[in-house]
């Protein structure tokens, strides 16, 4: 999926197809397009991650990113930080928004 097409299926309300908005987040958190694809942009994908469980792919993609943007430490067997509000206290505290 090309990254222009993501971003509109992420700009719109979300519809039945999920496969869809995973494709989309895919492509927004993709290590390929780090150099066209802001914070802001991931973040919106962890927010729509997190909207429902169904989406919960959606979250892992956009915390992994962050990770690979952030260079914030992910101890080994654990779980990705996937809840938007410590995110956006680390992004703010290491000024990254």
């Amino acid at each position: 999926m090309e990254l222009e097409e993501a971003r509109q299926i992420l700009n719109q309300p979300p519809d039945a197809r999920t496969f869809r908005l995973i494709r989309a987040a895919t492509a927004i958190c993709a290590p390929d397009n780090a150099d066209r694809v802001g914070i802001v942009e991931i973040v919106a994908c962890l927010k729509l991650g997190n909207q429902s469980r169904e989406y919960a792919l959606i979250a892992e993609c956009a915390a992994t990113a962050l990770y690979s943007r952030t260079n914030r430490n992910w101890p080994s067997c654990t779980l990705a930080v996937t809840n938007v509000d410590d995110w956006l206290a680390y992004l703010i505290e290491h000024k990254f928004l």
